[in-house]
């Protein structure tokens, strides 16, 4: 584990320091507060960058990697796949079940805050199930799987900062709080490393091949 931190530290190291700037921030705001200085925060150009940032946590961007990653490395396939999945299995858990009736940001502000919140025009707001961010969780699994993938370390910080942009699109256009986005990136960056680790186990050498290579 050590050395898998460290070969990736481009990565993991800056992703600390997001979940301890986001917990600081967590800690002396209230989560409204902190959504309504993110808010104000906007313009024409963010509008519309954000906007589509968002669709990186879309889960079809898992079918898309799942199936190029088969022509690369089969490992490589499983272990994004597979923790991908459990990842949805449990940020639905919380969602659904758990913490069902949590609002999200426009629903909350209508029903609780006088603030009117700015909105991106042609986003489709959803009122419940707001905790954890299913789509920053997703993000995470996708860009850390990335990095974990290459070797150069200046791709492996991009990859964060990619990671990053599309969780805090989920704040900007007003489907998530801060807390949600939080806790969405550390269910998605734990299950990939749990993943990678155990799939480092299997010594398998079909797990080595993959669609256009096969010895």
């Amino acid at each position: 584990m050590k050395r898998l931190f460290y070969d990736n530290r481009y990565f993991f190291i800056p992703y600390l320091l997001f979940v301890i700037l986001c917990t600081i921030l967590l800690v002396v705001y209230t989560k409204t507060d902190l959504h309504i200085l993110s808010n104000e925060a906007n313009s024409p150009f963010f509008d519309v960058f954000f906007k589509y940032a968002t669709y990186f946590g879309d889960g079809a961007v898992i079918v898309l990697l799942a199936l190029t990653l088969l022509f690369i490395k089969f490992r490589y396939a499983l272990i994004f796949l597979t923790g991908s999945l459990v990842t949805a299995l449990i940020v639905n858990i919380f969602k659904k079940v758990i913490f069902n009736e949590m609002y999200r940001p426009s629903k909350y502000f209508e029903l609780y805050e006088n603030y009117k919140l700015h909105l991106v025009e042609g986003v489709k707001l959803h009122s419940l199930q707001s905790f954890p961010s299913g789509h920053t969780a997703t993000a995470f699994n996708l860009f850390l799987m990335m990095a974990l993938m290459v070797k150069n370390n200046f791709l492996k910080f991009i990859f964060f900062i990619l990671a990053a942009l599309v969780a805090y699109s989920r704040v900007y256009i007003s489907q998530h709080f801060l807390i949600d986005i939080t806790a969405g990136s550390i269910i998605g960056v734990m299950l990939i490393v749990l993943t990678w680790l155990s799939f480092e186990k299997i010594d398998k050498h079909w797990l080595n091949r993959s669609f256009i290579r096969r010895s």
